[in-house]
């Protein structure tokens, strides 16, 4: 009796968890977003998290990792991005220069937004720079990972003496 129970127990599991239908729905937006800011926590009291980088960076340049979170495209998609001025106090050309896009080319995932950081010499302080992906007419930026905050560090000037 105990074989056949078991038996019937065993062709009831076949039978009844071998045919079940699983329907998961498969999301088919596109959006963009900063790497950063999926990897690293926000700044306390803000949305976004912030790099720190000395403005003698080395090769001058930072580049911040842009995900397109979507099917790859067959073509190169040019993404736009802009300077918010609440949350920047560094000033374009003097601390910094950026074009205002990004081009995230065909059949990838990624690029970089690329910053030039100056050289503004020993002057100390630090100097913030607010980023903010918009995207383009197909791909949008993504609400939670649209910004990155980027604080350009100044050394101390030497000591007088």
């Amino acid at each position: 009796m105990k074989k056949i129970i078991s038996l019937f127990s065993l062709v009831m599991v076949f039978l009844l968890g071998s045919c079940i239908e699983q329907n998961y729905p498969i999301w088919e937006g596109a959006v963009v977003e900063f790497q950063t800011a999926v990897t690293t926590a926000p700044v306390a009291g803000q949305t976004y998290p912030r790099v720190t980088v000395a403005n003698n960076v080395q090769g001058g340049v930072v580049n911040l990792q842009v995900n397109l979170v979507a099917r790859q495209r067959p073509s190169d998609e040019t993404i736009t991005y802009r300077v918010v001025p609440e949350g920047t106090t560094a000033v374009q050309g003097t601390d910094y220069n950026v074009t205002g896009s990004l081009v995230i080319p065909a059949n990838s995932s990624t690029a970089n937004l690329t910053v030039q950081i100056v050289n503004t010499g020993a002057i100390g302080g630090f100097v913030d720079l607010l980023l903010e992906l918009e995207g383009n007419a197909n791909i949008p930026a993504s609400e939670n990972y649209k910004r990155v905050q980027v604080r350009i560090t100044r050394p101390n000037p030497p000591a007088a003496g």
